[in-house]
């Protein structure tokens, strides 16, 4: 074999190498914003101070890794100069980071949420509201739990005091918060959709196969 075509072999086989390394740090990132999501969820609803402190140190890890991601994908596209869909799935797998990183923030937002709740206990019906939005992703149904979150805080009954109006506000965050998450959500869908087809739109491509992989 000439030099130069074992060169390029060598070169594409590292460069193979590190499209598996990155891919295996997307996976990670994700399943630290949706261990974030669950434990930051349990904590806002158990008045834990202590476990809404440790989702919120917990970021940090995702940041790091986040930005790890990033730096990866632009040493990548510096070093290999990417073509096709090689070149695709580095400027996805970019922005799924971003979208995993900011869902790690908003859960943040959320579980701080806890500190200005406690000590009191969320009232059972947005107990319940809140419990599904912490275990849902999809766009459409995290609008419906949106939308009956508000609308119960807007119409329960009972005395308006300071505490009250204070609670109906956090509470009114924390869902905005979530309803953003699935936002993120919907968007990482998209990308996925992106590395495996070149199109656009999650829900909208019939040539995208949910076994598609990057």
């Amino acid at each position: 074999m000439p030099a130069d075509d074992h060169d390029q072999e060598e070169a594409r086989r590292l460069f193979a190498k590190e499209l598996k390394e990155l891919r295996a740090d997307v996976i990670r990132l994700a399943a630290l914003v949706t261990e974030a999501i669950a434990g930051g969820t349990q904590a806002l609803l158990d008045a834990d101070l202590n476990a809404a402190e440790r989702v919120v140190e917990k970021d940090s890890e995702i940041d790091e890794l986040a930005y790890a991601i990033e730096d990866h994908c632009f040493v990548l596209i510096a070093r290999q100069h990417p073509v096709a869909t090689d070149l695709r799935t580095l400027l996805a797998v970019l922005r799924i980071g971003h979208e995993l990183e900011r869902s790690g923030d908003l859960m943040k937002s959320v579980v701080k949420a806890t500190r200005q709740l406690y000590p009191h206990s969320i009232d059972p019906k947005l107990r319940g509201i809140i419990g599904r939005m912490g275990e849902q992703a999809a766009d459409d149904l995290m609008d419906d739990l949106t939308k009956s979150l508000f609308r119960y805080i807007m119409t329960r009954e009972g005395p308006v005091d300071e505490g009250r109006l204070l609670e109906s506000i956090q509470l009114a965050l924390v869902g905005r918060h979530y309803e953003r998450i699935a936002d993120h959500a919907v968007n990482v869908a998209d990308r996925v959709v992106f590395i495996a087809t070149g199109l656009h739109g999650a829900g909208d491509s019939e040539s995208y196969s949910p076994g598609a992989d990057f």
